[in-house]
């Protein structure tokens, strides 16, 4: 049933008045940009077989075509390509629109997240602007730990293939209290939620779910669950965290956890979802000893989005994360072992195994994404302490032959700090402080570097006059030649 908006309420949305030209090009200038990290993305095509090479041979006659379409309201999506995809053992079918069709359904998400964002709920923090975020959700749980009671209630769910089992007609009621029905807008929306694509089997219209991949679907799974995340922050002494399909509870009562889980429940049986058994969680959070429940576990920490919060907001890495950041530089050296096993010089060798290392943290836009994240958030000092030395250990282990104590008698920590050797520790505090670039001034600084390779010119001496924004190493001797790919340069990102 459509709500009939009161007085105060705001008026339903019409294309007319939310679509303007320049929110199209705005889109266009993101659709375009987004490659420029993985470049191997525009190569992609859909049904049309066309690559975003083919869309930007038109240049501007191609967005003006779109805007002409959009403008006379006769602009429809084209069917999508099924691709199936394992994501760290999670299958999932990936949608493929043309690149047309992926400008204006980024358009929609643009248009329909900036109206909707005052009335989604402040307790969801995926595909918001920039004001929500992941780094804002566990900022603030670990703000409402660090201020709880010493016991705290939680209960942690997981929405089980959150994407493709939204139910449409629930979907359309919910946008109909939002969208006039008789307009274009909303046309288009019932497109994308209605979607076509073709997979193996041939073309199809989905029943039941809303497009994984798609910039629109991500507005349309915040808008399925806003109704349910109101009910639970309305509670009394409950804390609630919602970021994508990961839902969190966090209550000083237990009467107020076990509502809350009620009501969080009784939400997802409504809208026709399940959670993830394997995923589910119902514990008090204490240091103290605790009688035997038979609805809550006693845990001194829990796993939440990556990290692990511990009693008072303590935060560290969870066991596996550890092993993600230890696998970064374990690959890195993997993939440059011709570079540093031909040096005989266990010296030598240490210094390109430091200077390897030094990349992977400064120069890979991913790799600085995953650190700078999990750096942070931690306040487990100690944890990462133990990290620089495993690093440390992996590096002489790998320039002597085997994990030895009797290696450091070789070569001290502190020469390997006068190397360069990298601190995650030190980083750490230059993150806090802000004076680490984010990872698109890193990637442009790459880039950069690339174009002066080659040259008689070096880019120390094209940029003498500029303004420096370059990262040094924690803790290397600039001074000291480092030896990298059978050539010899000053630092190690010069």
């Amino acid at each position: 049933m459509i709500r009939k908006p009161s007085n105060d309420a705001v008026r339903l949305l019409r294309w007319r008045d939310v679509y303007r030209e320049a929110e199209l090009y705005k889109a266009a200038v993101r659709v375009y940009t987004k490659p420029l990290f993985l470049w191997r993305k525009a190569l992609n095509v859909s049904t049309d077989g066309k690559t975003l090479y083919n869309l930007a041979a038109r240049g501007l006659n191609g967005l003006a075509a779109i805007h002409e379409q959009l403008r006379a309201e006769r602009f429809h999506f084209r069917p999508s390509v099924g691709l199936k995809y394992n994501f760290n053992g999670k299958r999932r079918t990936l949608y493929i629109p043309p690149w047309e069709e992926r400008i204006v359904d980024l358009l929609i998400y643009r248009l329909l997240n900036r109206r909707l964002h005052q009335w989604f709920s402040t307790s969801s923090y995926a595909y918001r602007d920039h004001t929500f975020g992941l780094d804002r959700c566990q900022s603030r749980i670990r703000a409402v730990l660090r201020s709880a009671r010493p016991s705290v209630y939680l209960v942690k769910r997981d929405i089980s293939d959150y994407f493709a089992s939204v139910d449409h007609e629930i979907l359309l009621r919910q946008l109909e209290n939002h969208i006039a029905p008789d307009d274009y807008l909303f046309e288009i929306i019932c497109e994308r939620i209605r979607f076509d694509y073709q997979d193996e089997a041939g073309q199809h219209r989905a029943a039941m779910g809303i497009p994984f991949g798609c910039a629109s679907a991500c507005v349309f799974a915040n808008v399925y669950l806003t109704d349910l995340d109101r009910k639970i922050e309305s509670l009394p002494d409950v804390h609630y965290f919602r970021y994508a399909d990961d839902m969190l509870l966090l209550s000083p009562s237990r009467e107020g956890a076990l509502l809350a889980k009620e009501r969080m429940l009784d939400g997802l049986d409504r809208l026709r979802l399940t959670t993830k058994a394997s995923h589910q969680a119902d514990f008090v959070l204490t240091e103290m000893p605790a009688s035997p429940d038979l609805h809550f576990q006693r845990v001194v920490a829990f796993r939440h989005l990556g990290l692990q919060f511990g009693c008072n907001g303590s935060v560290s890495l969870s066991r596996d994360k550890r092993r993600k950041i230890q696998n970064l530089f374990r690959f890195a050296f993997r993939r440059a072992r011709r570079r540093w096993k031909k040096i005989s010089d266990p010296r030598e060798r240490a210094r390109t195994l430091i200077a390897i290392a030094c990349q992977t943290i400064d120069q890979g836009v991913r790799n600085v994404a995953i650190l700078d994240y999990y750096l942070k958030h931690t306040t487990d000092v100690s944890q990462l302490r133990l990290l620089d030395r495993w690093l440390a250990e992996e590096i002489l282990s790998l320039a002597f032959g085997g994990h030895k104590k009797g290696h450091f008698a070789k070569i001290s920590y502190q020469e390997l700090r006068r190397y360069g050797l990298p601190s995650l520790v030190h980083r750490q505090r230059l993150i806090l402080h802000r004076k680490i670039d984010s990872p698109f001034f890193i990637w442009q600084q790459q880039k950069a570097n690339r174009a002066f390779k080659g040259t008689v010119a070096s880019r120390r001496h094209a940029s003498r006059d500029a303004a420096d924004f370059s990262l040094c190493p924690e803790a290397a001797a600039p001074e000291k030649p480092v030896r990298e790919g059978g050539r010899l340069y000053m630092g190690v990102m010069e």
